[in-house]
């Protein structure tokens, strides 16, 4: 038994399949896109993680420019780096004391505020002990 098809089955079949492949290239497009903005995203945090610092509260509100932040001597990197300011917030956010017979220990605690161009923002949290 031969089996012919229709031209309507025929169109429909290339229908359908015209969708499944412009589905499957439109959800290729997403995940690359996705992927994209992932590896930006994790780029940009790598940037704040060069600028962070661990020094004692200096009550800092100023922009910091990698290309000076660092040393660079490769002339692409450096021009990378230029292009990246990020801005640096000190900030005290309290302190309490306690006292002891003839010892008075304060905790002075603060926050410190990494914020790069691209709305990503990283906050570090302290304390110091004066005796």
């Amino acid at each position: 038994m031969k089996k012919s098809f229709s031209l309507m089955e025929v169109i429909i079949a290339t229908a359908l399949l015209s969708v499944v492949m412009v589905s499957l290239y439109k959800i290729q497009g997403n995940s690359i896109f996705l992927l994209e903005k992932s590896n930006e995203s994790k780029k940009s945090i790598d940037f704040l993680s060069l600028a962070m610092d661990t020094k004692t509260y200096s009550k800092k509100n100023k922009n910091i420019y990698l290309d000076k932040y660092f040393n660079i001597q490769n002339d692409d990197i450096r021009k990378e780096f230029k292009k990246i300011k990020i801005k640096v917030e000190d900030e005290i956010i309290g302190h309490d004391e306690n006292r002891f017979e003839n010892i008075t220990i304060r905790r002075n605690y603060y926050k410190t505020s990494y914020s790069f161009n691209k709305g990503i923002k990283k906050t570090i949290y302290r304390f110091g002990i004066e005796l």
